[in-house]
């Protein structure tokens, strides 16, 4: 690393980035490096050095990061730092702030991310976008939002999911675009806010006053926008209604993932463990799990930069389990799929074939816009035929 002179440190920027991630916490930085010490990227790639980062930050290093713009984009995002550390203080929500000057900077997203931006721009088409009120009531109280990727893994779940919903909460419609994660990620931050406002518009105009997700990435990121209208999670919304008539399972043990976007989210992760063990399932804790959750791998679209970094991410991660995998995140699910027999929760009540599909390879790009489509196309056929 090349010297740093007075002369070209950038205070306004400093100070900006301290003003973005609300961090008068981050100018108490001890440099302990507790930050580091728990960072599983940087167990990996050691160009990824969180303690670092906040003291390049500090400094008003500016170039520094214009030079080295993946570093940002390395970050998991997955708040383990934030857990663990004295103050309090979230590197990657410092690292959203710099990925969001790099944006400014005409530097990011970087050309790697090409494909991801490709996908943002799918779901926000024709192609997968629809709003529909639930049939057979007359009013639209809530909607389910099953997310783009529980879309894209499963249209059969997705479907079933909110044939359960409508019998127990009537007045149930169903909402099918993005919550804009892809774009807040790689630091598109004035795109994930036309996302997120066309998202609340639809809500609106069905007239619903809640929205319910399955998908842990969503319901971390529509919190963050702090929308107009009731934020749930399908499981606590299950947990309290009643899981659907299923044949109750045979005392298997499953090894149970927590999502990272869920890390300080107790009750949603009480009530996936309370779903499991009224199908009659077991669970085996990782080591690593509820606050402490270590991300899947996939985290914070770094398999844009560094394919290897999330397959010895998701390695180590599988290493903590002795039984196959459970998960209630579909992007989780593909994740550990890779290397080792995976099932989303929602597979053990709506699809009747999950013990032989828990092996089931991830679903390539293609086939995940072909289930998107696909999923649009039989809810429309079915709004037709009702």
């Amino acid at each position: 690393m090349s010297p740093i002179l007075v002369n070209q440190l950038d205070f306004k920027f400093r100070d900006k980035i301290i003003a973005q991630v609300g961090g008068e916490n981050l100018k108490h930085c001890l440099g302990c490096g507790t930050c580091s010490a728990g960072c599983s990227v940087r167990e990996i790639d050691k160009r990824f050095n969180p303690r670092k980062i906040c003291h390049m930050v500090l400094l008003g290093a500016k170039d520094y990061f214009k030079e080295n713009p993946e570093i940002p984009y390395l970050c998991n995002l997955c708040g383990l730092c934030q857990e663990t550390c004295p103050y309090g203080l979230n590197i990657g929500d410092l690292c959203l702030a710099l990925r969001e000057q790099l944006v400014e900077d005409g530097i990011g997203p970087l050309p790697k991310h090409k494909f991801m931006e490709e996908e943002q721009e799918f779901v926000t088409t024709p192609s997968f976008t629809l709003s529909l009120p639930d049939p057979d009531s007359t009013e639209c109280k809530r909607v389910f939002f099953p997310g783009c990727n529980l879309s894209a893994y499963s249209p059969s779940v997705v479907i079933a999911t909110w044939d359960y919903l409508r019998a127990k909460l009537p007045g149930t419609g169903i909402i099918l675009r993005c919550c804009g994660a892809l774009s807040y990620d790689l630091g598109l931050y004035s795109q994930f806010q036309k996302i997120s406002q066309e998202l609340e518009n639809e809500v609106h105009k069905l007239g619903a006053s809640e929205l319910i997700t399955g998908c842990p990435e969503c319901y971390d990121t529509i919190k963050r926008v702090a929308p107009r209208y009731q934020l749930r999670s399908l499981y606590e919304v299950m947990a309290e209604t009643g899981i659907p008539e299923v044949p109750k399972g045979s005392g298997q043990t499953f090894t149970l993932h927590d999502s990272c976007k869920t890390r300080w989210e107790k009750g949603l992760q009480d009530s996936v463990r309370d779903l499991v063990a009224l199908m009659g399932y077991q669970i085996e804790e990782m080591r690593y799990s509820r606050e402490l959750t270590r991300c899947c791998g996939q985290g914070g679209l770094i398999v844009g930069l560094n394919p290897f970094l999330v397959f010895s991410l998701t390695k180590s991660r599988i290493a903590e389990s002795h039984f196959d995998m459970l998960t209630y995140c579909a992007a989780c699910r593909e994740t550990f799929a890779m290397h080792k027999p995976t099932s989303h929760i929602l597979d053990l009540m709506f699809n009747p074939n999950w013990e032989k599909d828990k092996a089931k390879p991830i679903n390539k790009v293609a086939v995940r816009r072909e289930n998107q489509s696909l999923l649009k196309s039989l809810l429309t056929e079915r709004l037709k035929t009702s």
